[in-house]
C-alpha cells in the first residue's frame, strides 16, 4: 500500500478526560513511543490534550489507522485501571485526513502544536510538556536523563509498564517519561519549515479557523475494499475468534457492520459488498 502523510485526530470527550493527572499524561506520552514501535510509521508531530489527541504520521493508511486504534485502546485500558472507567473511549471517533500539499502540511503541524493555546492554556507551545513542540531546531544535544541501556529489564518494566523491546538509546527523564526527541522525526519537520523563525511564525499565527474549515471541506480518508479485506482476518480473529465471515452468526455480522463503519469509516454500500448483507439491512444497523 502507498505511503503518505496523514493527520489523525480524535473527537474530544465531552464528559470525561483521557488524561486526568500528570501521571496520566506521562503514561500517555510513553504510550506514543511504545505504540509507534509496532508499526512502520514516522511521527512528525503530536499533541495530547486532556480530552483528545492529534498526530501527524507518515505511512500507509492501514498502519496509521491501526496505530490510532491501538493508541486509543491503550488509553481506554489506562482509564479503566486508574479510574474504573469502562466506556470512556468506546464511542470516540478517530478521523484521518490525508495531507495533500506543503501548505496544508505546515498549517496542520502548526495547528496540532498550537492546541494548548487554542484551548486557553496560557503558555507557549514550546513549553507545553505533552507534545513534540520542543524537539525541533534544538541541535543534537540530548537532554539529561537515564538511558534505557543502563537499566535492568525489571526497572524498565516498573518505569514504563511495558515489556515492549524499546531501543536502548532511548532516554527517560526524572519522571519516567521517554523523551519525544528519541522518536519524533524532527528532521522532516525542520526540512519542511527550513528555519526556526518560520516555525515560530507559524506557531504565532492564529490559524485554527482556517485549518478547521479545511478539515470540514476535506473528506476523511476511507479504505478501499482490498485494504479492508487485508485487515479483516485479524479483526475476525481478534473480535470473534473466527477465521472467516462464513463462521459468523447473524448477531456477529451485525457487530461486524458496526466495526467496519466505526473503525474503517466504511459506508453502507461498501459494508454490503464486504459482508454480503443487503444495503437496506446495513442502513438500519449503522
Amino acid at each position: 500500500m502507498e505511503k503518505s502523510y496523514y493527520h489523525i485526530s480524535s473527537r474530544g470527550l465531552e464528559r470525561n478526560d483521557i488524561f486526568k493527572s500528570r501521571e496520566d499524561f506521562i503514561a500517555g506520552m510513553n504510550d506514543v513511543a511504545i505504540t509507534l514501535l509496532g508499526f512502520d510509521l514516522r511521527i512528525l508531530c503530536f499533541c495530547l490534550m486532556s480530552n483528545h489527541f492529534h498526530f501527524v504520521l507518515y505511512g500507509t493508511l492501514g498502519d496509521c489507522r491501526r496505530f490510532s486504534e491501538e493508541y486509543k485502546r491503550k488509553c481506554a485500558i489506562r482509564m479503566w485501571r486508574h479510574n474504573g472507567d469502562v466506556k470512556g473511549m468506546k464511542d470516540v471517533d478517530i478521523r484521518i485526513n490525508r495531507i495533500t500539499s506543503n501548505e496544508y502540511m505546515e498549517n496542520v503541524i502548526a495547528y496540532v502544536l498550537r492546541n494548548p493555546l487554542a484551548a486557553g492554556i496560557t503558555i507557549m507551545p514550546l513549553h507545553y510538556s505533552w507534545s513534540s513542540a520542543a524537539v525541533y531546531f534544538c541541535g543534537d544535544k540530548i537532554p539529561a536523563g537515564k538511558v534505557l541501556n543502563d537499566m535492568s529489564a525489571r526497572k524498565r518494566w516498573r518505569l514504563l509498564e511495558s515489556r515492549q523491546n524499546l531501543p536502548d538509546h532511548y532516554v527517560v527523564n526524572d519522571e519516567g517519561m521517554i523523551l519525544p526527541l528519541c522518536y519524533v522525526d524532527r528532521e522532516m519537520v525542520e526540512k519542511i519549515f527550513r528555519h526556526p523563525s518560520r516555525l515560530m511564525m507559524a506557531l504565532a499565527r492564529k490559524i485554527e479557523t482556517d485549518v478547521e474549515i479545511l478539515f470540514g471541506a476535506a473528506e476523511s480518508v476511507s479504505m478501499t475494499d482490498q485494504e479492508i479485506l487485508t485487515e479483516l482476518p485479524s479483526l475476525l480473529q481478534k473480535e470473534f475468534g473466527k477465521e472467516s465471515l462464513a463462521q459468523l452468526s447473524m448477531e456477529q455480522r451485525v457487530m461486524l457492520c458496526l466495526m467496519l463503519n466505526r473503525n474503517f469509516k466504511a459506508g453502507i454500500k461498501q459494508i454490503a459488498r464486504l459482508t454480503h448483507l443487503s444495503p437496506e439491512l446495513i442502513s438500519a444497523i449503522v
